[in-house]
């Protein structure tokens, strides 16, 4: 401080120096300009009251006012689909599936709302609606496919249905339930009738619950909570049809509501049910493409036909707590084995080849053990994995002999990755009909395993894959740089063939010895086919595996095989 207090004892020093603290306080921060991309941005409270728009109406007025830009586009206009945004429709200034009534339009709860279309040549329609806002109960009011189009019968213009925004009371669980709107279109001699009550199922036809099943036309089912998951959910009439859903490319077959020059696939997305969301599956009237009558050409015409969609009842949530983990035996010649995860059991014991349920974990480091029917710890991991990610724990024989856990992340996203743009990031598809399959090795008998479709064929894949997931796999050791083989839902049938190979032979000698896979083995259950025609394959996400021993040693319980395990439901 003496130093200081020299300087000080100038005046002139002094007085610089108490300028200088002065000036430098009184600097204003420069601070960085931010843009707000939201789409709203003004403080804007919707009520409970929210408008579901199943029958294409793209304009709406509310009180006399209207809240749409009601612009009409050429067709061969190079603005066509390209639309002046509203203050109420920022995105398009067009009507969307669902839209959210904000309060500031309701007196005493209520409003008269008039939908129309309004297009390029088209005769415009509408419908008008009062709605009543009840604060105990949200509630959707439904416009259907009937005034705009005029060919579906059986049907109001619009239905009033309660919904609810509360989450399943496990926050790993989502809910669900049936909506069956179904009218008969009569746009086209050819399309069956679906008029039926309907049925709510997992992929392979398995009703998911009593209270999903039976619903008649024009009611709802109640909620049900379901585990997390990422499933084909599927939509049965009373005779065991696939109800379709749609895809904007697709053309429909009439006569028996598959995929058009596909026999016995009917389009049916997968979808990750996220915890905490709540979904109405509704089916309705929806106007497809389906075959001009006697084409030869591949001429198509607009037809009406009922259609599975998907309303989602509230936002998704973000999952950033849970992932789901199950367990495959394949250790051969050894049942009864329990997969234990932080000392409690994941599912019930398995045998050889057979593997677990899924089960959801809340994020963490988990300590996984295997131990045989007497309690013997055969093998064990830790795992840390991160939200929203899916584990199968494959229990197999190591390069010494000694059983190993393999903790493989499955990808169940159907996102694809395509060309890079621009500015260089990657463009990405996502595929809601994915037929994805990965390929492992886990028989230490066959040092190096290439696969190929049939007679020794490359395998064809949607955007690519990395020939490494199924060029010389070793014992053990898994592919993850683009490991999946993605196959067209068009596919011819095919084959699945083991082969063999060293580093220096590829694909080396074909195994005669391990049974080939068909593309048909991946149809989970053939009984769900009621009309007698089965796919060529089904869609899904799968790992197949080499499992087993060779040679004259093995017993006929444990010869090498491919074993197939769908991981979506």
């Amino acid at each position: 401080m003496k130093k200081l207090n020299k300087y000080l004892s100038n005046p002139v020093l002094a007085a610089c120096l108490a300028l200088t603290l002065i000036l430098g306080s009184c600097k204003k921060a420069k601070l960085d300009p931010t843009i707000d991309n939201r789409a709203v941005t003004d403080a804007r409270k919707n009520s409970t009251v929210r408008i579901v728009n199943l029958g294409s109406y793209n304009q709406l007025q509310v009180n006399g006012d209207t809240l749409t830009n009601y612009v009409v586009r050429d067709k061969d206009s190079p603005l066509y689909d390209s639309y002046p945004a509203t203050k109420y429709f920022p995105t398009n200034g067009r009507l969307g599936t669902t839209w959210s009534v904000p309060q500031e339009f309701l007196n005493n709860g209520a409003a008269k709302f008039i939908a129309e279309t309004s297009g390029y040549q088209e005769t415009p329609t509408k419908v008008e609606f009062n709605v009543q806002e009840d604060a105990q109960q949200p509630v959707d009011y439904y416009l259907l496919p009937t005034q705009r189009y005029m060919q579906v019968t059986g049907l109001p213009e619009y239905i009033k249905v309660p919904r609810s925004i509360a989450p399943a009371a496990d926050a790993s669980h989502f809910k669900i339930r049936l909506l069956n709107l179904t009218g008969t279109p009569i746009d086209d001699s050819r399309l069956e009738n679906l008029v039926t009550p309907l049925t709510l199922t997992w992929a392979d036809g398995t009703p998911i619950s009593s209270q999903t099943s039976n619903i008649a036309p024009g009611q709802y089912s109640e909620y049900i909570d379901l585990p997390y998951t990422t499933a084909q959910i599927k939509v049965l009439t009373t005779n065991g049809t696939q109800v379709p859903g749609y895809e904007s490319t697709m053309v429909l077959n009439p006569a028996n509501s598959t995929i058009e020059g596909v026999p016995g696939l009917s389009y049916i997305p997968i979808k990750s049910y996220a915890p905490g969301g709540v979904y109405t599956m509704v089916v309705t009237p929806r106007q497809y493409n389906v075959p001009s009558p006697g084409t030869t050409t591949g001429e198509t015409v607009k037809a009406h036909q009922n259609s599975v969609r998907l309303i989602t009842d509230i936002s998704e949530p973000v999952n950033v707590t849970y992932f789901r983990m199950q367990a495959v035996n394949t250790l051969p010649g050894v049942n009864g084995v329990k997969i234990l995860v932080n000392s409690k059991p994941l599912g019930a014991a398995i045998d050889y080849t057979a593997h677990t349920d899924y089960n959801t974990f809340i994020i963490g480091q988990y300590d996984i053990q295997a131990v045989n029917a007497s309690g013997t710890v055969l093998a064990s991991a830790k795992i840390s994995p991160i939200a929203n990610s899916n584990y199968t724990l494959w229990l197999n024989p190591g390069a010494d002999g000694k059983p190993v856990i393999a903790a493989v992340a499955n990808d169940l996203s159907g996102t694809l990755v395509t060309n890079a743009t621009d500015d260089a990031t990657y463009a990405r598809y996502s595929n809601e009909f994915s037929f994805s399959m990965r390929f492992l090795n886990l028989s230490k008998d066959v040092p190096y395993l290439t696969l190929t479709t049939d007679n020794a064929q490359d395998f064809n894949s949607q955007y690519g894959f990395n020939t490494g997931a199924v060029t010389n796999l070793q014992p053990g050791v898994v592919p993850v740089e683009f490991p999946y083989i993605r196959a067209g839902f068009d596919a011819k049938p095919y084959q699945i063939m083991a082969f063999r190979s060293t580093p220096a032979v590829v694909p080396g000698s074909w195994a005669s010895d391990i049974p080939v896979i068909n593309s048909k083995d991946l149809i989970a259950r053939p009984a769900l086919y009621v009309k007698g025609v089965l796919p060529n394959h089904e869609p899904g996400f799968y790992t197949i595996a080499l499992v087993g021993k060779t040679g004259a040693q093995a017993t006929p319980a444990e010869k090498a095989k491919m074993i197939i395990v769908k991981h979506s439901k």
